[in-house]
């Protein structure tokens, strides 16, 4: 783990990284999306069960990807100064909120385009499913 200290302005160094960003994210989004498959088994009537997953899909899908959008705007009109939740105070205007917004919206975004796929794939089998069997539901 790499080990924070304070620069000379008062923000934590080093500073945030697109890659670790992102990562953190996915990582995060991983967790959501073995959330979303079991509550898709907790779910017994088929029809609710497919309406929970093209839910999933299509509203992960559009406010993911406007968060994203919106955070990769903000990440580069920020110019490299990408800064944590924590170095908030540190800010001396408000032209400095989106080094902070930024950063926070990437991680979002991906967060909520991870468990996409997994919804839209599960949906899919769920829907093809032979009646009566336990992809179907009960």
């Amino acid at each position: 783990m790499v080990r924070l200290s304070r620069g000379a302005d008062g923000v934590l160094e080093p500073r945030l990284r697109l890659g670790g960003v992102m990562a953190r994210g996915a990582a995060y989004g991983v967790g959501a999306a073995i959330c979303v498959v079991a509550a898709a088994f907790v779910v017994r009537d088929h029809g609710v069960r497919v309406d929970l997953l093209e839910a999933t899909t299509y509203l992960g899908l559009l406010t993911g990807a406007v968060f994203l959008m919106a955070g990769l705007f903000f990440w580069a009109c920020s110019a490299g100064e990408i800064l944590r939740w924590r170095d908030f105070l540190t800010t001396t205007g408000p032209h400095e909120v989106v080094s902070v917004v930024g950063p926070s919206l990437v991680r979002a975004g991906v967060f909520l385009l991870v468990p996409v796929p997994c919804a839209f794939g599960l949906g899919r089998l769920v829907t093809s499913a032979e009646y009566g069997s336990w992809l179907w539901g009960g």
